[in-house]
């Protein structure tokens, strides 16, 4: 009997096993820090106190104006007194009462006096003269028409609304003087300091 033939084993064939593939996972996505520039301020400018706001009384405004304005003060205030009216001056201006109703207010603006009067604007709209309506401010309700006093023209148109508000309430022109009512602002400021 033929042996029978030695089993060698073989050995087994050596299967280099594949390194499992390599699974990059993306990398983590990282945002940029956004770069804000950085501006420098300038240092802030020191603080300056503002300066207090100054208000020049009706007296001293009338007292340094042009002779014109001067002298046109000083007709007008004449003419308004010659109807039985009371004056009397304030920080704002020189306002014209009797028995409690104010007739006419002269103020100061720049160049040029302005005039308020007790009139109703609607009545002069188709008028020629020149004015504006001041009557939605509380301080100039009874004083509405506002009138500005720079030429001789303005002068002679003024004159003719004194007379108009003041017979509107029956009132008469008096005897017109020729006071210098500048001079004698002027007087008693002297004399307040």
């Amino acid at each position: 009997e033929e042996e029978p033939a030695p089993v060698v084993e073989e050995p087994a064939p050596v299967v280099e096993e594949e390194p499992a593939p390599v699974v990059e996972e993306p990398a983590p996505v990282v945002e940029a820090p956004v770069v804000v520039p950085v501006v420098e301020e300038p240092a802030p400018l020191p603080v300056e106190a503002k300066a207090p706001i100054i208000r020049i009384s009706f007296e001293e405004r009338i007292v340094s104006a042009d002779k014109e304005m001067k002298e046109n003060y000083n007709t007008l205030k004449n003419e308004i007194l010659s109807y039985g009216v009371k004056s009397r001056i304030s920080n704002s201006g020189d306002t014209f009462r009797l028995h409690r109703k104010t007739y006419v207010k002269i103020t100061v603006a720049g160049k040029s006096l302005k005039l308020y009067f007790a009139l109703d604007p609607k009545d002069y709209k188709d008028s020629t003269i020149p004015f504006q309506d001041a009557g939605e401010k509380n301080s100039y309700a009874e004083i509405p028409f506002v009138f500005k006093v720079k030429s001789d023209l303005s002068m002679k148109r003024a004159k003719q609304l004194i007379q108009d508000v003041m017979e509107k309430d029956g009132l008469e022109q008096g005897t017109i003087e020729s006071v210098n009512w500048v001079k004698e602002i002027k007087a008693s400021l002297k004399a307040g300091k």
